[in-house]
């Protein structure tokens, strides 16, 4: 019978580390291997729980002896040449950059240009060594914003949030937002070989508007009709009637918060108690609720509200319901 000699208590915890954290599979294994023999399970039986051939565990057991830690890693070997020099790769990641969306074009043209033939998969791995990943593209409204007027609402934002800290004011975020049978479709993690299909119907819409503060506590309203600035102004009345202290209101710049009978309200309403703050123009990042029609659409709808346009109702009533409850964001 082969077994590893005692361990102590601090051989033991090195060796639970490794087979825990350790990145490289093989040796995470290995520390197992020794683990096991410590706890005298035999060559066999060791075999059979890591699934390796009965002489790689007598290996692991003998260069553990002899080596200790050391012996269960890997030597190093210097691998096939690199077909590409570090300023080819600079080179690579400069045409990837140019041209983000088809990396078979970027082989194509490096191929043309230096007479080297690469695979695709060599071209991702060098993507990946310079930190690069294939993910979504952003939309992004920067380029039609004044750079000016962003810097002085996100002031004013840091300078509200600290007053509402203090609970010195109320501070809520609104914006609205519409849900259809066609569906935002996710990312999801889904077996190779099958694929997650979402029903997807042309419907008409449910919109939502919202009112909702740092701490996640929203005030919503649903309708099917179109919304018009009538519709929003009735919002903000019955908003207006449930404030106990000064609240400030934070919107974008939409067509229906930017019109005379609109502005003509606010005076009113900051009689009241509430002030009503237009924020810069294309600037949705500095918008909170964004990050929760985000959430709804993408991550909290569950697929089966797409079949009917009643299970989105009652999928979206119950969301909407849920949220600073079981449904939470921790605004930063």
């Amino acid at each position: 019978m082969l077994f590893v000699n005692p361990l102590t208590d601090t051989e033991k915890r090195t060796l639970e580390n490794a087979y825990k954290y350790h990145p490289l599979s093989a040796t995470r294994i290995r520390a197992h291997c020794i683990l096991l023999s410590d706890q005298e399970y035999q060559l066999k039986e060791i075999s059979s729980i890591c699934n390796m051939c009965r002489q790689a565990v007598s290996n692991a057991i003998h260069n553990w002896e002899s080596m200790g830690f050391v012996g269960l890693l890997d030597e190093h070997r210097s691998g096939r040449p690199q077909k590409t020099t570090q300023e080819q790769k600079d080179e690579l990641i400069n045409r990837v950059q140019e041209s983000p969306r088809s990396l078979k074009r970027v082989i194509n043209e490096f191929s043309e240009a230096h007479k080297i033939e690469l695979s695709l998969n060599t071209l991702k791995k060098i993507c990946k060594a310079a930190r690069m990943s294939w993910k979504r593209i952003r939309k992004s409204l920067k380029e039609k914003r004044n750079q000016e007027d962003f810097n002085v609402s996100k002031s004013l934002i840091n300078q509200l949030i600290d007053s509402y800290s203090k609970g010195d004011i109320n501070l809520c975020y609104f914006d609205e937002s519409g849900f259809s049978l066609t569906p935002s479709v996710p990312y999801a993690w889904q077996k190779l070989c099958e694929q997650i299909e979402v029903c997807s119907t042309k419907s008409k819409n449910l919109n939502v508007l919202g009112f909702i503060d740092r701490n996640c506590n929203l005030e919503s309203f649903v309708f099917t009709d179109s919304i018009t600035t009538d519709v929003v102004i009735a919002c903000f009345d019955d908003f207006c009637e449930s404030i106990d202290k000064t609240t400030v209101v934070l919107v974008d710049n939409a067509p229906t918060h930017t019109s005379d009978k609109f502005d003509q309200k606010t005076i009113e309403w900051c009689k009241k108690g509430l002030i009503v703050i237009p924020l810069s123009k294309y600037s949705p990042e500095l918008n909170i609720i964004e990050i929760l029609w985000r959430k709804i659409k993408y991550e909290w709808m569950p697929f089966s509200a797409y079949k009917s346009f009643e299970s989105l109702k009652d999928s979206l009533l119950n969301i909407l319901a849920g949220v600073g409850k079981e449904y939470s964001i921790k605004f930063g």
